[in-house]
């Protein structure tokens, strides 16, 4: 009980952190002290209002980012997972992979927005391919390690017990490396959030990213202000979420993950 009210009480001391800075930036603003570029928080406020009315583009283009980002992870990390088990648990298609997985990874994805663009367009599917490249290599990495930490007795056992190799890797394999896959899927979630909103600013014509530059080139600051707000909430509620529906389903591997994390 002690645990489960730590876990859901209001952090007083960070959130009285988050009030004196809104007080300070509004006491600036007003002030004059900083520039239009950074309006205050009533303003914000403001631009919030408008772009959720019937004439504002935040929810379309919400609708548009968690979509995509949600497709792209869900790819990406499943992708990662699978080439994590099976280069790990295969030592000559480790040494064989080694290299090329090193050098595919970094590459920043950033740099591929052009090429994406130049190969599948301006749309939804060059936003996909990306995300998905993006949330790839954290999963994969973080997979293939801990699946090599796991015990080998813990292998021996599950053969012993008459087990298929599909069935050491499901039953034994994947639950003792669940912490760092965990860690894998919420790094590849945060990748892919990223990289998505980036590829929308630079050339794709939806989303949150795409809005923020209209908002940036017509002049409305505190409006852009709104966009670079709810990125940085997304990326809040996904952590949140993902450990939230881990606790719930794996209870085990989400408290490994964490103490892993301290």
């Amino acid at each position: 009980m002690a645990a489960e009210k730590k876990r859901w009480g209001v952090n007083w001391l960070g959130l009285a952190v988050v009030v004196l800075v809104l007080v300070g930036w509004q006491v600036l603003a007003k002030a004059g002290t900083v520039e239009g570029a950074l309006p205050a928080p009533t303003e914000i406020w403001a631009g919030l209002r408008y772009l959720s009315g019937e004439d504002g583009g935040l929810w379309p283009a919400l609708q548009h980012t968690i979509g995509v980002v949600l497709i792209a992870w869900l790819i990406g990390a499943a992708l990662g997972a699978v080439l994590g088990i099976v280069l790990s648990s295969n030592k000559i298609l480790a040494s064989w992979s080694t290299a090329t997985v090193d050098m595919l990874r970094s590459l920043p994805v950033i740099a591929l927005i052009p090429i994406a663009i130049l190969l599948w367009g301006n749309g939804d599917e060059t936003e996909i391919v990306l995300g998905a490249y993006a949330a790839l290599w954290p999963m994969l990495i973080n997979t293939a390690g801990g699946v090599r930490s796991v015990n080998p007795r813990l292998r021996e056992v599950g053969r012993t017990l008459g087990l298929s190799r599909l069935r050491v890797a499901t039953r034994v394999v994947m639950p003792a490396a669940g912490a760092a896959m965990l860690v894998g899927a919420r790094l590849s979630l945060a990748t892919t959030l990223v990289v998505c909103v980036v590829a929308e600013m630079l050339g794709l014509q939806s989303g949150v990213g795409n809005q923020l530059v209209l908002q940036q080139s017509g002049m409305q600051p505190a409006r852009m202000w709104v966009y670079v707000l709810v990125t940085g909430a997304l990326g809040l509620l996904a952590n949140a979420g993902m450990l939230r529906a881990f606790r719930l389903l794996f209870p085990g591997v989400a408290a490994v993950a964490e103490r892993s994390e301290r």
